[in-house]
C-alpha cells in the first residue's frame, strides 16, 4: 500500500493491504438528547449547563455555522445564538450509549480502539474477506448505528490512523469518505496546514510564515528545515504531512493516570471548602482506580486561579494505593504548599498517577487502620453499584447537613486516558 509524494522524499505507507476506519459520532451529545426528546429535532441545540462558568459540550451543526463550538463559554454561545435551546448534559446516558456503540463496532472486528466516548479506530484489514469492501463495511456501520441506536455517525477510511481521522472529518455529517493509497498524495497536496489533525492556529501561523501553507508543501520540506521553525516535533509533523503513520490500532489502552476536577461557580478562598472538594474528588478517583483494578503511587493536584493561571503539584506516596483516605490526605498536603494568603481558586483537580495492577504494594502496609478504611471504601463501591450510588462518605454528608447545605460539588471529570479533551468535537 504505497502512494508516493511528488518530491520523492516520503511515502504514505503501512502494512500491505491495511485498511483503517475512524468512526466518529455526529454531534454525539446533541444527537443523544434529540433521540430521547423528539421535540428537540429540527431546532438549534446547545448541550451545556446554564451557569456562568460553563462551557459548551456540543452544538448542533446549524449553530456551528454561527460560530458556536465546543469548549466555548456558554455566555458567548448564547450571545451568538440567543434562539438556541440549552440542554443540560447527562453524562450517564452518554456513557451508556457509548458502550452500546462500541459493542456494535466489535461486531465488525475485534480490532477496535476506543479513543473517546464517541469515536474509535477499527483495523478492517482482517474483516474484508467476511464483510466486503471498506466502503461497504463503512456504510454497514453507519446503517447499523442508525437502525439499532438511532444515532448518526461519519466514517473515514484510509491506510493509517492519521489519514482515517482526517477522512472522517471530510465525511461529516453522516457520511463516508475514503482516502485509498493511490489518492493520498492528492488528498494532502492542497490541504491547508491548519487542517492537519493536531495543528493548532498558532502552529499553523508559524508554518505559513515559514512558507508552508499546505500539507503538500510541508511534506516536501526537509525535517531539519522545519525544525528551525517549530523545534521539537517537527520531524513527526513532516511525516504526517507525507501521509506516514505507523501507529497500530491498539485494542487495550493502558491508563497512565486517573483523575477528576471541579470548577467552582464562584472563586473560592476558603480552605475548608477546598479540603472538602478535594476529599470528594479523591473518592471519585479512588473509585475509578478500584473499578479499573489499579493502584497509583503518585498523587497530583491541579489548581487554576481566577486569572486562569494554572499550576500543578505532586508527591510520591510511600506505597501504591487506591484508597480515597490516602489520596485525599496527600492532596491536602499539596494544598498546604500553595501560596498564602490563598488566591481565589477557580478550579481544583486531583489525579492518581504511576498506575500499576491492583495488589501492588498493598500487602506491604503495616497500617491496619488505613487498610480498614480502604476495605470500607471498596464495600461502598459494591453497595453503590447495586443501589445506583445511594451511599456517600459520612465525612462529606455530615458537613453539608451541619450547614444545611445542598450544594455538593458536581465534578467535571478529567479524561482517564483520553487523547483529546473535547469528547464531542464534531
Amino acid at each position: 500500500m504505497q502512494a508516493g509524494d511528488p518530491g520523492g522524499r516520503g511515502q504514505a505507507r503501512s502494512r500491505a493491504g491495511r485498511v483503517v476506519a475512524h468512526v466518529d459520532m455526529d454531534a454525539f451529545f446533541v444527537s443523544v438528547e434529540r433521540l430521547d426528546d423528539p421535540s428537540l429535532r429540527g431546532i438549534p441545540v446547545i448541550v451545556a449547563a446554564d451557569t456562568g462558568r460553563s462551557v459548551v459540550l456540543s452544538a448542533s451543526y446549524d449553530l456551528r455555522e454561527l460560530g458556536v463550538h465546543s469548549a466555548q463559554p456558554v455566555s458567548q454561545a448564547k450571545r451568538l445564538a440567543p434562539h438556541a435551546r440549552l440542554v443540560p448534559p447527562r453524562q450517564h446516558r452518554y456513557a451508556e450509549l457509548s458502550a452500546r456503540i462500541m459493542q456494535e463496532l466489535h461486531r465488525v472486528t475485534p480490532a477496535v480502539e476506543q479513543v473517546s466516548v464517541d469515536e474509535a479506530y477499527l483495523d478492517l484489514t482482517g474483516a474484508l474477506r467476511a464483510w466486503g469492501s471498506p466502503e461497504a463495511i463503512a456504510e454497514g456501520i453507519r446503517t447499523r448505528l442508525r437502525e439499532e441506536l438511532g444515532l448518526p455517525a461519519s466514517v473515514g477510511l484510509a491506510p493509517n490512523k492519521f489519514l482515517a481521522k482526517m477522512a472522517s472529518g471530510r465525511a461529516k455529517p453522516d457520511g463516508v469518505f475514503s482516502v485509498p493509497p493511490a489518492r493520498v498524495a492528492q488528498f494532502l497536496e492542497d490541504l491547508p496546514v491548519g487542517k492537519l489533525f493536531g495543528v493548532g492556529e498558532a502552529t499553523a501561523q508559524r508554518l505559513r510564515m515559514a512558507g508552508y501553507a499546505t500539507a503538500g508543501e510541508l511534506g516536501r520540506a526537509e525535517p531539519a528545515q522545519v525544525q528551525r521553525t517549530l523545534g521539537r516535533g517537527a520531524a513527526g509533523l513532516v511525516r504526517l504531512a507525507r501521509g506516514i503513520d505507523d501507529r497500530e490500532v491498539v485494542t487495550e489502552r493502558e491508563e497512565k493516570s486517573l483523575g477528576a476536577e471541579h470548577t467552582y461557580a464562584t472563586d473560592v478562598t476558603d480552605r475548608e471548602v477546598l479540603d472538602r472538594t478535594v476529599l470528594w474528588l479523591a473518592h471519585r478517583v479512588a473509585g475509578r482506580a478500584r473499578s479499573h483494578e489499579r493502584v497509583g503511587e503518585v498523587v497530583a493536584i491541579k489548581v487554576r486561579w481566577e486569572d486562569f493561571t494554572t499550576l500543578s503539584r505532586q508527591r510520591r506516596l510511600s506505597r501504591p494505593t487506591d484508597a480515597a483516605s490516602e489520596i485525599g490526605a496527600a492532596a491536602r498536603e499539596l494544598i498546604d504548599q500553595l501560596p498564602r494568603p490563598l488566591p481565589p481558586v477557580r478550579l481544583i483537580g486531583v489525579r492518581l498517577e504511576g498506575l500499576a495492577p491492583q495488589g501492588t504494594g498493598l500487602q506491604l502496609s503495616l497500617d491496619a487502620g488505613s487498610d480498614a478504611r480502604r476495605d470500607a471504601e471498596a464495600a461502598m463501591d459494591r453497595i453503590n453499584a447495586r443501589f445506583s450510588g445511594g451511599l456517600a462518605p459520612a465525612s462529606l454528608l455530615s458537613g453539608h447537613e451541619r450547614r444545611g447545605r445542598t450544594d455538593a460539588p458536581v465534578t467535571q471529570d478529567a479524561p482517564e486516558a483520553a487523547p483529546r479533551s473535547d469528547p464531542d468535537h464534531a
